[in-house]
C-alpha cells in the first residue's frame, strides 16, 4: 500500500524537474511514509513517483519505481495482490519466472506483465491496486485500477501533458493547476453525497474508472483520445453469474460462502507487518473478525469507535463480540467538540466535497488503529453483495409486480398530489412562512421529489431517484442539470433480475466505489493505514452475484446467508439487531458545536465568494432545519461540506 504520482510530457516540461516530481511525492507522503523515490526518462518525457508503505518484503528489493529484469517496463504501483504467491508459482511452473530479487507482489506483477500482458495479468489477480506502467519499447503509459475502485487514481489535464496521482492534492502542485470548479460535479455531489467517476470537483482532473486500463501516448493526451481497455465489467459478470445461478440447498450455500470468505480472509492476512480489523459489532465486520481470529494463533487486534449518544453508539455490541472471540479489543469515543476539530481536517483528507457523515468516525478509528497495526481488514461491501440495505427492500415492496403494489403506488401518488394542491398551494397563496416546521417552498420541493419517485418508469429508476440526498439537487447549483447514473436504464432492461438484484447491482458499480471505498481509503491512508476488504475477493463477488434472492434472504432476513455463516462463529444474541450504520449525530452537531462554522458557510458573503450555490435555497433549507425539520439534516450537512471544502481549496 503506497502512493503514486507522475508526469507524462512528451514535449518536455518544467514539471519533470526532480524538485517538481518530489513536490508531488511530498503531497502524498502520508500514504507512504517509509520511503520514496523518483524515476525519469527525459527523452521520453516520463517521470514516475512512488511513496512506500512497506507491507510485503520490507527490504530494498521491494522498492519502487521498479524495473522489470528485461528492462522494458517500469512500474509505480499502489495496492496489494493477495494471490501473488499463486501467480508466482504459476510463472515458475510455466518457465516464465525471472531470477527473483525479493518476495514482493510488485515483482510478481512485472513478471506477469512480461509473460501475459497487463490486461491478462490483472484478470488473474485477486487484489486492490492503482498502477502506472511505462512501456519503454512502445512508449505508452498505462494507468489502471482494480475491479471495484478500492485504490484511487486521478489524472490532471494540462494541455500537452498530463499528471497522475493517488490524490488530487498532488495534482495541485503542478504549475498549470487553476482549481476551476466543475459545477456539474458539485450538483452530483449534492445529489448523491459524492462525486461519481470519472468526474472530480475540478475541471482539470478526472478519475480513472475501476476495472479499466487507460493507454496514453504522445498522440493521445486528452481523455477523448485515450485508449480505454475494460478488463473487468461488473455488469457483465452479473449477467454471467445470473445465467448460471446457484441452485444448491441453503446449507450448501452457507458452506460455500464460508469456504470462499475464509480463503479470502486467509489471503488478506498475509503481511510482514502487524494487522487487525475494524469491528462495529454488526454482521459484516463481526464475520470478518471472527474468521480472522479462527485463523490466528494469537489474539487479533480489533478496533471500534463509540459515541456518547446512545442512539448512535454501537461500541458495547462490538465489545461483546470481541469478548466472545477473544480478540485484543480497542475502543475510542468521539464527542461533538472533537468532531469540530476533525471537520477542519476533512477538506485536506478528501480533496473535494465528500459528504458521507461516517467519514469522521472512520478517520478517527483509522487513526486509533494505526497506533497498533499497519493493516486493518473491514466488512465493507457485504450490504451491496447480499442485499443488506433497508432501502433495497423498501423499493422492492413498492415495485413488486403485484396488483396491491401498483394500487399502493397509485394511492401514494394521489396522496402526494393532494398535499401539493390542498396544503402547499393554499399556503403559498396566503404567503404563510411555515407549515408546521417547514416552509411552503421547502415542503413543495420535498413533495415533488416524492412524486418523481412514484412516477418513475422502472424500479431501478425509482431507486436512483428516491435514495439520493435530493433528486432535484441541481436546483441548488445554477447552471447545472439533473443527471442520473447512466447504468440505471441499462440495469432496468435486464430480464429475469429481481428489484433487489437491480438496486444492489447499481450500488455495486456506483455507491460502493465512489462513496464507501473512497471514504475508507482516504481516512485510513491519511494515517498510513492499509485497509483490506475480503468481501471483494472476485470469487466471493461472483458467488454472491449468482445467488437468488431466496438465498441472499435466507430465513426471510436481509443478508440471511451471511447471518448463517456468522452464526457458526458468534451466537446470534450478540449481533442480531437492527442495522444502524457507522453514522454520527450530525443534526445535533450542526445545531451545537458546528453551528458557528455552518452559519459562516451559509452567509451571503461566503455563498457569493464561491459563486456556486443558490443563496435563497440554501437559506431556505437552513432555516427549515433550525426550525426543527430534521428531514433536511442530510442535505444541510451536504451543503455545509461543499461550502467548507471548496472554501479551503479556492483561496
Amino acid at each position: 500500500m503506497c502512493g503514486i504520482a507522475g508526469i507524462y510530457a512528451p514535449l518536455g516540461s518544467p514539471a519533470l524537474a526532480p524538485s517538481a516530481l518530489a513536490a508531488m511525492g511530498e503531497a502524498i507522503r502520508h500514504r507512504g511514509p517509509d520511503a520514496g523515490d523518483i524515476w525519469r526518462d527525459m527523452d521520453a518525457g516520463i517521470g514516475l513517483v512512488h511513496r512506500r508503505l512497506s507491507i510485503l518484503d520490507l527490504s530494498p528489493a521491494g522498492a519502487q519505481p521498479m524495473h522489470s529484469p528485461c528492462g522494458r517496463y517500469v512500474i509505480s504501483y499502489n495496492g496489494e495482490i493477495y494471490n501473488y504467491l499463486e501467480l508466482r508459482r504459476e510463472l515458475e511452473e510455466a518457465g516464465l519466472a525471472p531470477d527473483w530479487r525479493g518476495h514482493s507482489d510488485t515483482e510478481v506483477l512485472l513478471a506477469g506483465i512480461r509473460a501475459w500482458g497487463l490486461a491478462e495479468t490483472l484478470k488473474r489477480t485477486a487484489g486492490m491496486f492503482a498502477i502506472a506502467l511505462w512501456d519503454r519499447e512502445r512508449r505508452v503509459l498505462s494507468l489502471s485500477r482494480d475491479r471495484f475502485g478500492e485504490k484511487p487514481l486521478h489524472v490532471g489535464l494540462f494541455g500537452g501533458e498530463i499528471a497522475f496521482a493517488s490524490e488530487i492534492k498532488a495534482l495541485r502542485t503542478h504549475p498549470a493547476w487553476t482549481g476551476e470548479i466543475d459545477r456539474q460535479a458539485i450538483a452530483l455531489c449534492l445529489r448523491h453525497g459524492y462525486i461519481p467517476a470519472p468526474r472530480t470537483a475540478f475541471t482539470q482532473a478526472v478519475k480513472i474508472a475501476p476495472g479499466t486500463i487507460v493507454e496514453i501516448d504522445a498522440g493521445a493526451l486528452a481523455p477523448d483520445s485515450w485508449r480505454v481497455i475494460p478488463w473487468w465489467d461488473t455488469l457483465e459478470e452479473a449477467r454471467i453469474a445470473r445465467r448460471n445461478r446457484f441452485s444448491g440447498s441453503d446449507a450448501e450455500a452457507v458452506d460455500q460462502l464460508d469456504e470462499l470468505l475464509r480463503a479470502s480472509v486467509a489471503r488478506q492476512m498475509i503481511s510482514d507487518v502487524p494487522l487487525g480489523a475494524f469491528l462495529s459489532g454488526g454482521i459484516d465486520s463481526s464475520t470478518i473478525a471472527a474468521m480472522m481470529q479462527s485463523l490466528s494463533a494469537v489474539p487479533v487486534e480489533t478496533f471500534s469507535l463509540g459515541f456518547h449518544d446512545k442512539a448512535t453508539n454501537e461500541a458495547e455490541f462490538a465489545r461483546a463480540v470481541a469478548n466472545h472471540l477473544g480478540t485484543r479489543h480497542n475502543e475510542i469515543y468521539l464527542t461533538g467538540e472533537e468532531a469540530r476539530d476533525l471537520v477542519e481536517k476533512m477538506p485536506d483528507v478528501y480533496d473535494e466535497p465528500f459528504t458521507d457523515q461516517s467519514q469522521l468516525p472512520t478517520y478517527m478509528v483509522a487513526r486509533f488503529a494505526r497506533s497498533r497495526v499497519t493493516v486493518s481488514l473491514s466488512g465493507d461491501a457485504a450490504d451491496e453483495l447480499f442485499a443488506g440495505y433497508g432501502r433495497y427492500h423498501s423499493i422492492d415492496r413498492q415495485w413488486q409486480g403485484t396488483l396491491s403494489a401498483r394500487i399502493g403506488r397509485a394511492a401514494r401518488r394521489a396522496y402526494v398530489s393532494a398535499q401539493l394542491a390542498g396544503l402547499v398551494a393554499p399556503a403559498e397563496r396566503l404567503g404563510l412562512s411555515r407549515i408546521g416546521r417547514r416552509s411552503p417552498a421547502g415542503l413543495r420541493l420535498r413533495l415533488e421529489e416524492k412524486l418523481a419517485g412514484l412516477t418513475a418508469r422502472s424500479a431501478v429508476a425509482a431507486y436512483e431517484r428516491k435514495f439520493t440526498l435530493m433528486d432535484t439537487a441541481h436546483r441548488l447549483v445554477p447552471g447545472s442539470t439533473r443527471e442520473t447514473h447512466p447504468l440505471a436504464d441499462t440495469v432496468a432492461q435486464e430480464t429475469g433480475w429481481s428489484v433487489l438484484e437491480q438496486a444492489s447491482l447499481l450500488d455495486l458499480v456506483h455507491y460502493l466505489p465512489d462513496d464507501i471505498l473512497v471514504k475508507v481509503d482516504r481516512a485510513a491512508m491519511a494515517h498510513a493505514l492499509e485497509t483490506r476488504v475480503p468481501f471483494l475477493d472476485p470469487a466471493v463477488v461472483r458467488f454472491a452475484l449468482s445467488l437468488p434472492d431466496r438465498v441472499r434472504l435466507m430465513g426471510g432476513q436481509r443478508k440471511g446467508v451471511v447471518r448463517q455463516v456468522l452464526g457458526r462463529y458468534v451466537p446470534a444474541a450478540l449481533w442480531d439487531r437492527p442495522k444502524r450504520g457507522f453514522g454520527i449525530p450530525s443534526a445535533d452537531w450542526l445545531k451545537g458545536p458546528l453551528r458557528p462554522l455552518a452559519e459562516d458557510m451559509f452567509s451571503p458573503a461566503q455563498i457569493a465568494r464561491l459563486g456556486l450555490l443558490d443563496e435563497e435555497l440554501v437559506r431556505l433549507f437552513w432555516d427549515d432545519f433550525l426550525a426543527g425539520d430534521r428531514r433536511r439534516a442530510n442535505m444541510v450537512w451536504a451543503m455545509f461540506v461543499v461550502q467548507f471544502t471548496l472554501s479551503r481549496h479556492t483561496r
